[in-house]
C-alpha cells in the first residue's frame, strides 16, 4: 500500500502503541500546515541544503503545539505556554548551527507569548516561527484571542468581539524580523514556498498561516477554506479592498543575533575588551 511521502518524518509508533492518526480534530488546519512544513523541510534535505539532524522543532501549548514531540521524528521540545521562543533562544546559544522551527498558535504567540515574540523579532534570532492562526483559543474552548476579528462570535464573545485584532505580520515586521509572510490553508503551494524560504533565511522568519477551526466555528472545513480564500487578497491589490493581505511583507536581511553574540565570545576569549 502506498504511504504518504512525509510519513518518513513522523513517529508512527510509540511506547503505548500507534501514534497515528493525529489527535487533531477532523478538518483542523494544523495538519495541513504540518504537511506544508514537512514538504519544505524535505525539499531542503533532499537537495543537500540542510541535514535532518540539524532541525529542532519547538512548541509551547495549544492545538498546533502538540505536533512537535508527539508526532515529529526530529529532535523536538514541547515546552511552556508562550515560552517557546525563550527556549529556542537557549537552544541557539548552546548550538547556533541548529535550524529551529517554532510551531505556535495565535494565542500562544500573541497573548501570553507576545513579549517573547516581539523581542525574538527585535533581536533577530535565527528561528522560523510558523503561527497557525485560527482566530481563537482552540484547545481550551474557543475563547476570544488577540487575533479574533471584529464582531466575531466566540465562546467568550457571544455578542461579537469588540476589540481590534493584532496584525501579527505587521507586528513582526515592525519589531524587526527580516522575513515575514502570510498565507492560508487555502494556499498550499504558496505556504510551502514561503516556509522553505523562511528556513533558509538567516535570522527571524515569521510565517502566519490563517487556518480553520471547524469545531468551534461550527462550519464545515470546506466552507471555511473557501471563506479563507475569499477574505484574502494579494498584498499589491489589498489597498481599499477591505480584505486581508497575503504574500511576502518583507525580505530584508540584517545581522543575526547569535552571530553577533559569537563575536563577543571570541573577543572576550582573547582578552580584548576594547
Amino acid at each position: 500500500m502506498l504511504k504518504h511521502p512525509m510519513l518518513k518524518y513522523l513517529k508512527e509508533e510509540g511506547p503505548c502503541g500507534p501514534r497515528l492518526p493525529l489527535i487533531l480534530c477532523p478538518g483542523c488546519g494544523a495538519g495541513q500546515v504540518l504537511n506544508f512544513t514537512l514538504h519544505a523541510v524535505d525539499s531542503l534535505i533532499e537537495a543537500g541544503a540542510a541535514r535532518k539532524e540539524d532541525f529542532v522543532f519547538i512548541s509551547g501549548v495549544g492545538c498546533s503545539s502538540r505536533l512537535t514531540s508527539h508526532y515529529l521524528n526530529f529532535d523536538s521540545a514541547w515546552t511552556i505556554h508562550g515560552r517557546s521562543l525563550a527556549i529556542a533562544t537557549g537552544a541557539l546559544l548552546a548550538n547556533p548551527k541548529l535550524n529551529i522551527v517554532v510551531f505556535t498558535g495565535d494565542g500562544d504567540a500573541a497573548a501570553i507569548g507576545g513579549n517573547h515574540f516581539i523581542h525574538a523579532c527585535r533581536r533577530n534570532i535565527n528561528v522560523t516561527v510558523i503561527c497557525m492562526n485560527n482566530g481563537l483559543y482552540g484547545m481550551t474552548g474557543g475563547q476570544v484571542a488577540p487575533t479574533t476579528l471584529d464582531q466575531t462570535v466566540t465562546a467568550t464573545t457571544p455578542y461579537g468581539n469588540i476589540e481590534d485584532a493584532f496584525d501579527l505580520c505587521q507586528l513582526a515586521q515592525t519589531a524587526g524580523a527580516p522575513y515575514v509572510a502570510r498565507w492560508t490553508t487555502a494556499h498550499p503551494r504558496q505556504t510551502t514556498r514561503a516556509i522553505k524560504k523562511a528556513l533558509t533565511t538567516k535570522g527571524a522568519a515569521f510565517i502566519e498561516v490563517l487556518s480553520q477551526c471547524p469545531v468551534h466555528k461550527k462550519r464545515t472545513p470546506v466552507d471555511m477554506i473557501r471563506e479563507l480564500k475569499a477574505m484574502t487578497v494579494p498584498i499589491k491589490k489589498a489597498a481599499g479592498s477591505g480584505r486581508i493581505p497575503v504574500g511576502e511583507f518583507c525580505d530584508t536581511p540584517r545581522p543575526e543575533w547569535t552571530e553577533k553574540y559569537e563575536k563577543i565570545i571570541t573577543t572576550a576569549s582573547r582578552g580584548n575588551h576594547a
